[in-house]
């Protein structure tokens, strides 16, 4: 039986609030409070929708025998764009007893380091899947077996270390390797010294040794979840209890043994509702996909997009995995165009004269972007750095780094304003409060709330941890190593509890500690200038612009086993069953979905062994879409 009840006055005042108008369909969506599938278009306002839902939902709170409200989602920009959107009402739902957060967090939270406290009794080091590898080739290193394992793992098309080991099995004559089939293939017969050495590995259970020095991957926090629920079933009826409402956001994107957990945890007395588009499913978060998100059949469908034209709903709607309606802008008249090219070079530069033919560098508000879906170069074809050879692909290695003068170094980033060094050396302070369990109640400290904390208790000291955080960023801004200054920070704040600060546990945050800061040289944007006009163009994975939504896109195609958007030219032409490769057909519906006004695509004329013909091109003319050919 529901506690609550969303009637559309609700509904009216939070459009009032927010400057919101709700469709029908969406209505449906935020009033109901029953079991039940939401598949969503693109750009029909899903996360509004829910954050309306969530912000009516509030305004009950707290609800009978405090029960409470769970939402996962899959990255953290998901989790931040909810917070956002929540404003004032956010304290509220972000409190006990709800949870809003990431499938990982909330795995990790009440399930996998209880698991692992249990069985260990101490709390995990580190949970980073490419650290665990790390410490296991070291590990292997004491075996003398760190050259060998991967050298024959990759012989055996294992890129997985941790999957090749588990695929071992030691027999008396030998080291067999279990394969696909369950077919067998000897790796080391009995005599060569490294039988003896993987026997010893293997019996010992190196990967357990890794886990028990502290560090797991991600796919142990599932093991250890399952294991946590199997082993203390009385835990569920406490999760029962606590969460009546269970909200999954890009229910797409969750794998089968994510949704085995929340199968194990709730029941037909829980309220669940997955949100989501199965034509987005293009991340893959554990590896173990599988069957994914099968809709139910009397799911709320969410048709009309915000984001798309109407002559742009038409073009995408072709490559869309699922059968979909979209009704789409229909004020907005500008044809999808394809350019097809035979010098790469020109395709941005043309891209952006059509920007400026069609007028959107003169919108008030504007973003162009142009998307492929492979950035990394490759010798069998065209990525994203033969369009536009300066893109550097982000990676963000500063976890590799024990210092935080290493990990800046590492990023090379340049113009690093005061500001940032300060966000960074507050994040190390709150980051060690919340690692030992020093909270602001129920809730982790902020910066405001820890300054707070401390000008209400003893003003002194609150000045003198303000002046102290201002020669700390002078220093950091040096690059100069600020850990003793940071355990000055910590001491001032914690000897308002009679605490003492653990340099271990310093060390292991401070080494944990992962930098984010935007790249100021902005590598990875194209700047047109020409007769007085200027723009930019961002440039980057189709993976990095889900969720995001652009004034112009240009989709790019890239090779991975073929060319992406020429493998799926007849359904650009508009063969509704011609088969096409779903990973590829996933991609480019995410890549095509973005655009409000303009969407264009880059076509190679000429491919490995055929090209785009005469009757291609009237074709997808025919099919909706503009061609042109280079240079215009």
């Amino acid at each position: 039986m529901c506690v609550i009840n969303i009637t559309d006055g609700d509904i009216e005042k939070v459009e009032e609030k927010f400057g919101l108008c709700f469709d029908e369909e969406s209505k449906e969506f935020i009033k109901c409070l029953e079991t039940k599938d939401i598949q969503a278009c693109p750009g029909a306002g899903k996360t509004t929708s829910l954050v309306a839902k969530l912000e009516i939902m509030s305004n009950y709170m707290p609800f009978s025998n405090n029960i409470g409200i769970l939402v996962l989602t899959h990255t953290n920009v998901a989790v931040d764009e909810i917070k956002n959107k929540l404003g004032a009402n956010a304290k509220k739902v972000l409190s006990y007893p709800n949870h809003v957060g990431t499938f990982q967090s909330f795995i990790n939270k009440y399930l996998a380091i209880p698991m692992y406290l249990k069985l260990y009794n101490k709390k995990p080091e580190r949970i980073d899947s490419i650290i665990f590898i790390d410490k296991l080739l070291k590990r292997l290193k004491s075996y003398y077996l760190d050259r060998f394992i991967p050298f024959i793992a990759e012989q055996n098309n294992f890129s997985n270390i941790e999957y090749f080991l588990k695929s071992l099995v030691v027999e008396e004559n030998r080291i067999i390797l279990i394969q696909k089939g369950n077919r067998k293939k000897t790796i080391v017969n009995r005599g060569n010294v490294s039988y003896t050495n993987i026997k010893r590995a293997l019996d010992n259970n190196i990967i357990e040794e890794v886990n028990i020095e502290g560090y797991l991957t991600y796919e142990h926090c599932y093991e250890l979840a399952l294991k946590y629920l199997n082993d203390f079933p009385q835990s569920i009826e406490i999760f029962q209890k606590r969460f009546k409402y269970v909200f999954i956001d890009e229910a797409q994107d969750t794998d089968d043994r994510q949704f085995e957990i929340v199968d194990k945890i709730f029941d037909d007395n829980s309220i669940i509702q997955r949100i989501g588009d199965n034509n987005q499913a293009i991340f893959n978060f554990s590896g173990k996909k599988e069957n994914g998100w099968l809709i139910n059949e009397n799911s709320i469908e969410i048709k009309n997009t915000k984001r798309l034209s109407t002559r742009i709903s038409e073009q995408v709607k072709k490559v869309a995995l699922n059968p979909q309606e979209l009704n789409g802008n229909d004020s907005i008249e500008i044809l999808p165009t394809i350019i097809v090219f035979d010098n790469i070079e020109q395709v941005i530069p043309i891209f952006s004269q059509l920007i400026i033919e069609h007028n959107l560098h003169r919108k008030e508000k504007f973003t162009f972007n142009v998307v492929g879906g492979v950035g990394k170069s490759n010798d069998n074809g065209d990525t994203i750095v033969n369009y536009y050879p300066s893109y550097v692909q982000s990676e963000n290695n500063t976890l590799e780094y024990d210092s935080l003068v290493e990990k800046l170094e590492k990023l090379e980033i340049e113009n690093i304003q005061p500001k940032d060094y300060r966000k960074i050396i507050f994040d190390i302070v709150k980051d060690y409060l919340k690692y030992v369990n020093i909270m602001n109640g129920d809730k982790n400290f902020t910066n405001s709330s820890l300054l707070n904390f401390l000008k209400e208790r003893n003003e002194q000291l609150h000045n003198i941890f303000k002046l102290h955080l201002f020669k700390t960023t002078e220093k950091l801004a040096l690059k100069e190593c600020v850990k003793e200054e940071i355990r000055t920070l910590l001491q001032i704040f914690l000897d308002l509890i009679s605490k003492i600060v653990d340099m271990d546990i310093l060390d292991i945050v401070i080494k944990n500690y992962k930098v984010n800061l935007e790249n100021k040289t902005k590598q990875n944007i194209y700047r047109y200038e020409n007769n007085g006009i200027s723009f930019d163009i961002n440039i980057s994975t189709i993976h990095k612009v889900k969720g995001e939504t652009h004034t112009a896109t240009l989709v790019i195609e890239t090779f991975n086993r073929g060319y992406d958007l020429f493998h799926l030219l007849k359904l650009l032409k508009g063969r509704r069953f011609a088969g096409a490769n779903q990973d590829k057909k996933k991609l480019i519906y995410v890549a095509m979905s973005r655009a409000t006004d303009f969407l264009c695509l880059g076509i190679h004329r000429v491919q490995k062994n055929t090209s785009i013909t005469d009757d291609d091109i009237e074709a997808l003319e025919n099919s909706g879409f503009r061609v042109i050919h280079e240079p215009i």
